[in-house]
């Protein structure tokens, strides 16, 4: 049951982040001064995300992409507060700056991949 709910939960939490980038798209693109393409593939990343997290795949496999995902959000935003990045985190949809806010965000995708990595079948 716990598992269900982190897994849904974090479906919920990576669709909210998809929405929010789409329907600020070019925003988005810009606050991570990204080409077109490569804005639009952490967009289908992320949508491919929640997609595999509301599929029947095992816990293990929505694990491992949560976790890539979560490492590579947590990495960034940790950077951007070490080095005292301003950076605009248009993540939801709404311009803030990387922030402790923003940090917590991306290691809740991290810590829900590590509980469903670390499930055995």
């Amino acid at each position: 049951m716990i598992l269900l709910l982190v897994r849904y939960g974090l479906a919920v939490l990576l669709a909210l982040a998809v929405l929010g980038k789409a329907r600020h798209f070019t925003a988005f693109r810009r606050s991570l001064a990204l080409p077109w393409a490569g804005a639009f593939a952490i967009l289908v990343v992320e949508a491919l995300a929640v997609a595999l997290a509301l599929s029947p795949a095992p816990h293990v496999v929505v694990g491992v992409v949560a976790t890539a995902l979560g490492t590579a959000f947590t990495a960034v935003q940790t950077y951007q507060l070490a080095t005292g990045g301003q950076a605009v985190c248009l993540c939801f949809g709404a311009a803030e700056r990387v922030s402790v806010r923003s940090w917590s965000r991306a290691a809740v995708v991290l810590l829900a991949g590590l509980i469903l990595l670390m499930t055995q079948p």
